[in-house]
């Protein structure tokens, strides 16, 4: 009898301390953002439009509407210089805004007013394409180039290092327009 107890004591001490682990699924994702900071990313939970919102959960049962947003990891890959002409802006996978390029939307009514961004669009479009479909947006701000990923059950950290190599690839393209945009034309060339 004195053993049930002593054993009693010790699962009710340390019992707590196994909630303190981390699942496999943290495990995992700790192993992916773990292999973005390797290669010179941070990653961030952002807030985003959410993915795949059930048209019951849009409105509560008294009418009233919900926040349709969720935290999604946002990969950021470093821009080589910070971009000065051109305009910031964000891409979604599905949106109800206009079309970005083929498969990306803006959100609606979130689609930046700037005659530069056709230019620095299509500086990506080839990088979005290739994309895999659980990367559901894309977001361009002056320093940084962000993939918002779904970090699935399906992630390795070798689909980091694609993700890194497509966002890097992307974020020298818009360094480059950027840079050109920025220099004046010289005589003769356009």
């Amino acid at each position: 009898m004195v053993w049930l107890v002593i054993i009693g004591i010790f699962v009710v001490a340390f019992g707590p301390l196994m909630w303190l682990r981390p699942s496999a699924r943290e495990r995992r994702q700790s192993r992916l953002r773990q292999r973005a900071f390797e290669l010179g990313m941070r990653v961030e939970l952002r807030r985003l439009p959410g993915h795949d919102v059930a048209p019951e959960d849009r409105v509560s049962a008294g009418g009233r509407a919900r926040d349709l947003t969720r935290e999604y990891a946002a990969y950021l890959q470093p821009l080589p210089a910070r971009l000065k002409v051109l305009p910031g802006w964000r891409v979604l996978r599905r949106g109800d805004g206009v079309e970005a390029a083929p498969g990306w939307w803006f959100e609606a009514g979130a689609r930046p007013d700037d005659p530069r961004l056709a230019d620095a669009l299509a500086a990506v479009t080839p990088v979005l394409a290739e994309l895999p479909e659980d990367v559901i947006a894309v977001e361009c701000q002056p320093l940084t180039l962000a993939g918002y990923w779904l970090e699935g059950p399906q992630a390795t950290p070798d689909r980091v290092d694609d993700l890194g190599r497509r966002l890097a690839v992307a974020a020298a393209a818009l360094a480059d327009l950027d840079a050109r945009l920025q220099s004046p034309a010289e005589p003769g060339k356009i």
